[in-house]
Formats: structure tokens, C-alpha cells, sequence
């Protein structure tokens, strides 16, 4: 058993971040459970009283005392009265399967009740009065069973077996389907705990922030750009939301680069290799900082559109995963890290962190892009005043909710 601890709240995460594949395995589940009540109808069960004979007058300290309850019991649901019990039925049944069908258990010190299934209701009852029917004669006659079951002496039966019990479909089937459902579910669930447990992935922003003890700027949702069409739309028609606005707009202004008349001024965006949703984020900016009227160019591998005098220069960089490496590319005012939750581990963040510091660069904070939906941190408290206090409320954009007094 592993000693790393049970993170409840991680746990539960994992669970809704793929709740499409637990619901899929959890409808597979429920196709076998109503599969299975299929392929094994639902019984019907059937009920027949006997009363114990009177024990033969010639034996004087039965006759005084009272029979054993237990032992007539035993009697009713011996192989010999069930094989013969199974044979009176048509079509016949085996012994064993007599036996799986029949419970015989004692109501009172003097009557036996005989229940018995089948797959229909006349079954059910053929079965129940056979047993009993049986039992009465092993034990009034001197006749060997199962054989020739002899002519029978002082039957008691208190109540035939005319109806049965049970047996609806519809129950079975939903019984058995939900079974299958939470069976599914839970394999489900298990399965992607199992999975989520090597998953090294960098989540939640707290996390983020806590592998380079950086803050996190601003979440936003990114923008798919999949061709060259995708692109040219997002530079010249991009409209975020009010709230992806208000986050980009403080980001500009947490690092100065929303003042107007001033110098020139110049940012990086750094994005890892492969992180698609991460890449847009630089031209997102670039279109919002537009919008508020400071002219802005985008400068791709040192290549810059002629756009004559502007304010701001937004670089984007991509950096292997591996081996990222900055040496080379153009020193600006400021440095950020933009990445999408759940696609960097905390050792490839490090690895960027370790290259900016070796070329004496800064990264002023970090911008997380399509934030997990389960993520209510914010990656901008320290791990440590984290720990120290309680925690602050947030709403899942990363933003403080404000209390009301």
C-alpha cells in the first residue's frame, strides 16, 4: 500500500474532470446489468404450509412429548424428497436445481413453510406442492423415494401453493441495470483515479504557482486557432468576454504596459511546444490592447510586420518541453509565462524557469489559459501565508469574491 495519502478533494476532481468516461463505463455497466436480467429471467416464488402428523401412537415418548421441528426440516429439504419433488414436475428438474430453488424453514414447533421459485407462476406452484406433497409421504408411509411414492396416509397439508409472488420484469431489469450502472461507476471511477495518480500535470493555479513561485496574472479561456484563417480572425476581430477583458487588461496593467504617451514598450509571451492553447494568448493581448488604443505589434522569431512607430512589441516564444532555451531571442521590458492547466508538469516549468534565470531574464508572473472548471485557487497567495491562514473565497475565474458587509 502506497504511503502518499489520499487527497480526497484531487480524487474528486479527477472524477469530474472525466466524468464523460465514468458515465460511458457506467452505461456499459447498466447495458450488461439489463443483459444480464435478460438472459436470467426473474423468478417467481410460491408458498405451501404442512402441518406435522401426529408422531404413531406405538411409540409412547413421542406420542407424549412434542416432535422436532428441526429435524422435520432437515427431512423436507433432503435429497431424496427433492429428487422425487423434481421428478413430479414436468418438464423434470434436476436435484441441485430443486435444491437452489427451495428454502423450507419452520413457522411454528408444528408447521413447516415450503418456499419455492420458478420461471412462471405454475412452476413456482407445481414445485412448492410437489415438495410438500412428497415430504408428507416419507413420512406417513414406509415407501422407499424417490420410487414408487406408495399410497398416501394422513396427508396434512395446511395450504396448497394456488399463487405466486415476484416475478415482475420491469423490477428485475431495473434492479439488475442499476447494479450493472453502479458497478460500471465505480470501475469507472477507479480507473481514472488510477490514472490520474501518474499524472504529474500541473492543474489547479495554486499548483502552477507553487512549482516556480510565481504568481499567477490572469485566467482566461484561449482562443482555437487551428489555420491561417483561425489567426488573421483573432488579430483583426477578436471581442473577448467581459470578464476575459477585464483579466487581460489587468494583466497589462500589472506589468505597466497599459500606459499611453509613454516610451515604447515590449513584452515576451513564452509558451511551451505543443500547448495549443496556450500559443493564442500573445495576439489575444495584442487585439485588447488594441481595443484600448495603445498601438501594438506582434514580433514572431525576431520578424516584425512593418507597422511603423507603436507602443507595444508583444513577442512570442516557444520553448521545448525538454530543453527550453532563450538565448537568442530578443530581451524585453517584461516576461511572462503563458500555459494551459493541465498540459505542463512542474519539472518543464522548472526547466523553463532555470533557462530565463541562466540568461538573466525575469518572468514577472504567469497567465493559465482555459482554467479546470474544479480549480476555485488562484494562484497569486503564497504557499506558505496559504498555509498560515484560512483560505481566501474565489470565483472560478481567479478573481477575489468580495464580501458584502
Amino acid at each position: 500500500m502506497s504511503a502518499q495519502q489520499l487527497d480526497v478533494k484531487k480524487s474528486w476532481r479527477a472524477i469530474r474532470r472525466h466524468r464523460l468516461i465514468v458515465a460511458a463505463v457506467a452505461l456499459v455497466g447498466l447495458l450488461g446489468g439489463l443483459g444480464y436480467g435478460l438472459l436470467v429471467p426473474p423468478m417467481h416464488t410460491a408458498t405451501s404450509l404442512v402441518v406435522l402428523p401426529p408422531p404413531p401412537a406405538a411409540d409412547a415418548e413421542k406420542a407424549e412429548g412434542s416432535q422436532s421441528i428441526e429435524t422435520q426440516v432437515f427431512i423436507a429439504g433432503s435429497e431424496p424428497v427433492l429428487k422425487s419433488a423434481g421428478q413430479n414436475l414436468s418438464p423434470a428438474l434436476s436435484t441441485k436445481a430443486v435444491r437452489d430453488r427451495v428454502k423450507v424453514t419452520a413457522l411454528t414447533d408444528d408447521v413447516i413453510k415450503i418456499d419455492a421459485k420458478g420461471t412462471s407462476a405454475a412452476q413456482s406452484t407445481r414445485l412448492a406442492n410437489a415438495v410438500a406433497e412428497v415430504y408428507l409421504v416419507f413420512i406417513t408411509t414406509d415407501q422407499v423415494l424417490p420410487g414408487d411414492l406408495g399410497k398416501k396416509t394422513g396427508a396434512r397439508v395446511l395450504e396448497q401453493a394456488t399463487t405466486a409472488r415476484g416475478g415482475n420484469l420491469a423490477v428485475h431489469l431495473g434492479i439488475w441495470g442499476l447494479l450493472g450502472a453502479l458497478a460500471g461507476a465505480v470501475a469507472g471511477s477507479i480507473g481514472v483515479l488510477a490514472k490520474a495518480r501518474g499524472d504529474r500535470r500541473l492543474r489547479l493555479r495554486d499548483e502552477i504557482a507553487d512549482a516556480v513561485g510565481l504568481p499567477v496574472l490572469a485566467s482566461v479561456s484561449s482562443y482555437r486557432a487551428t489555420d491561417v484563417s483561425d489567426w488573421e480572425y483573432l488579430l483583426e476581430h477578436y471581442q473577448p468576454t467581459a470578464v476575459e477583458a477585464w483579466s487581460l487588461r489587468k494583466t497589462l496593467h500589472h506589468l505597466g504596459l497599459d500606459v499611453k504617451g509613454g516610451p515604447q514598450l515590449s513584452l515576451t509571451v513564452i509558451s511551451f511546444a505543443g500547448d495549443d492553447k496556450a500559443l493564442p494568448l500573445g495576439p489575444q493581448l495584442a487585439a485588447l490592447a488594441t481595443s484600448i488604443g495603445i498601438s501594438t505589434s506582434i514580433v514572431v522569431d525576431t520578424h516584425q510586420e512593418p507597422a511603423g512607430q507603436v507602443a507595444l512589441d508583444i513577442h512570442l516564444v516557444v520553448v521545448d518541453r525538454d530543453a527550453p532555451h532563450l538565448a537568442g531571442t530578443t530581451r524585453t521590458t517584461n516576461t511572462i509565462v503563458a500555459l494551459s492547466a493541465g498540459t505542463v508538469t512542474a519539472e518543464e516549468l522548472a526547466r523553463l524557469a532555470v533557462a530565463a534565470a541562466a540568461d538573466d531574464r525575469t518572468i514577472d508572473g504567469l497567465v493559465v489559459t482555459d482554467p479546470d472548471p474544479t480549480d476555485r485557487t488562484i494562484g497569486r497567495v503564497s504557499q506558505s501565508a496559504r498555509r498560515s491562514g484560512s483560505r481566501l473565497p474565489t470565483l472560478l475565474t481567479g478573481t477575489t469574491a468580495r464580501r458584502t458587509k
